[in-house]
């Protein structure tokens, strides 16, 4: 997974580009925190993905090759990344340039806001898989996603098209695939035009001691979500 990331008139972009699904892997959440510590200077903040693909979760084939160990570690990784993002001081805004399934739907959610491209389908489908969704992917649905609808999206492991994202609360908006990015970068300069230290104080009472009591109990959670799996 190649992870780029620019800076330009104080806006950091990280953009997601593996040439095919954008499936993640353990040096994809590493460079995602890597761009967001080395550009604190930053004064705001853009995730995209590729031209039609957001990402399509977490990479299956690589958790097939590394036992349970490997995919312990793959999901520790994502939540921390995904507390890391989630925290962000500055105005995070996610250009959706695609589906955005599973991990993809939970990296909108981390950000401030999310941009969906109409073209694309959204939903944490884990349960389709066989999987649990980790502590992390629960905090973060249940800060955005529409408590009645909650336990009919996540349960069966629905799997909705962009309109019905932003309904339930995965994105905040809809917009043609070769506008998102620009949608995207124009509300995050909206964003960066509030005064930062309200902004980040405000997000830190809302957010940080939901991600403190996550990151606590991420090791054991993923342990437990994983005892099942073969080492």
């Amino acid at each position: 997974m190649d992870v780029e990331s620019r800076t330009d008139d104080g806006l950091l972009t990280i953009t997601l580009d593996d040439g095919d699904k954008n499936a993640l892997v353990p040096e994809t959440f590493d460079a995602i925190v890597a761009a967001l510590d080395d550009a604190a200077d930053a004064r705001g903040v853009v995730l995209a993905g590729r031209p039609g693909i957001f990402t399509a979760g977490l990479n299956v084939k690589w958790m097939a090759a590394n036992g349970r160990d490997g995919v312990h570690r793959l999901l520790v990784g994502f939540g921390a990344c995904m507390m890391r993002l989630w925290t962000d001081p500055r105005p995070t805004v996610c250009a959706a340039t695609g589906h955005a399934i599973a991990a993809g739907s939970m990296f909108a959610m981390a950000c401030d806001h999310a941009v969906a491209a109409e073209s694309g389908y959204w939903g944490l489908t884990e349960t389709r898989i066989d999987f649990e969704i980790p502590a992390f992917g629960l905090a973060l649905a249940r800060a955005n996603l529409r408590a009645d609808r909650l336990e009919d999206l996540l349960l069966p492991g629905a799997r909705v098209d962009a309109d019905a994202a932003v309904e339930a609360g995965f994105a905040d908006e809809v917009s043609s695939p070769d506008t998102v990015l620009e949608r995207a970068v124009a509300h995050a300069r909206m964003l960066m035009e509030l005064p930062p230290r309200a902004y980040g104080g405000t997000k830190a009472r809302l957010r940080q001691d939901v991600a403190d009591a996550v990151l606590a109990g991420l090791e054991a959670d993923i342990a437990a979500l994983t005892a099942h799996l073969p080492a």
